[in-house]
């Protein structure tokens, strides 16, 4: 090991918590090392232990798997001393549940295999629900809004001609720089939802079915596969709502004041 490499280990085991772990379910408690940002990894030797299985029969097969997309190797604190161990994302156990043959296991350890998946599986269909809600909610914020300010400057310079003929100088000035404004407020809320739209557009797109008793399939619908607005996007273009929302109450007191000193000009004409 290089001094690069011993340094990068040294931060490693300074951000690294080892406690122990019940997993739901089995009843069972394994080691668990959790990082600075409280993301537990479980150590795969003692997952395979739990189940009485060698993990030497199963680890080079998981190798190849998605699953082990999220795996790390961790030290781990044993009995003899500091090892270098194979770990799992501890959201990854229900992908860690359909990797092997449940026969092999005992008759007890299959039953808390198949309640911890049927439990896994509702989490995950609520967690889908939950994404979709959250999917679908700013898209009709974007469609909304688009089509609601799909003519701005239209409209906006056609109330610069209506009330130009009854302002001076200073106000014709004054209510196009405040138009100008809000010009550039709603086209840099216009570009962001036409990127957020566009990109929703070529998400990839799943198809719904149903498969009545008889075997036959039927569309009812498709969703996307991963619905998800990236935060960031979503909080830029609420941050231009913002924006543009206060752009209104300050025009409408513009306007106000407008009225107001026009009404106080005509009253002392009279």
């Amino acid at each position: 090991m290089n001094a690069e490499e011993d340094s990068r280990s040294g931060k490693q085991r300074q951000v690294i918590h080892q406690t122990t772990m019940m997993l739901p379910y089995f009843d069972d408690e394994v080691p668990a090392l959790c990082l600075a940002d409280d993301t537990a990894y479980l150590p795969v030797r003692a997952l395979w232990r739990m189940l009485g299985l060698r993990p030497e029969t199963h680890i080079p097969r998981w190798r190849k798997l998605v699953l082990w997309a999220s795996a790390r190797k961790l030290p781990l604190q044993t009995a003899r001393g500091q090892r270098i161990v194979w770990c799992l994302h501890r959201g990854a156990l229900p992908f860690w549940c359909a990797c092997f043959n449940w026969s092999l296991v005992a008759p007890a350890r299959r039953e808390q295999l198949r309640q911890a998946t049927e439990a896994w599986q509702e989490d995950v269909a609520q967690a889908q629900r939950l994404l979709l809600e959250r999917y679908r909610s700013p898209r009709r914020y974007l469609f909304a809004f688009l089509e609601a300010y799909s003519d701005a400057e239209t409209w906006l310079d056609q109330w610069v001609l209506h009330l130009s003929p009854s302002l001076d100088i200073a106000s014709s000035r004054q209510i196009e720089l405040v138009l100008s404004q809000g010009k550039t407020l709603i086209s840099e809320a216009t570009t962001q939802a036409r990127k957020m739209v566009q990109e929703q557009a070529i998400a990839p797109i799943m198809d719904i079915v149903t498969i009545d008793a008889g075997g036959e399939v039927a569309e009812i619908g498709s969703l996307p596969l991963f619905p998800v607005v990236p935060r960031e996007d979503r909080e830029q273009f609420f941050a231009s709502l913002r924006k543009l929302a206060q752009w209104h109450l300050d025009m409408a007191a513009f306007i106000d004041k407008l009225k107001s000193s026009q009404n106080r000009g005509q009253s002392e004409e009279v």
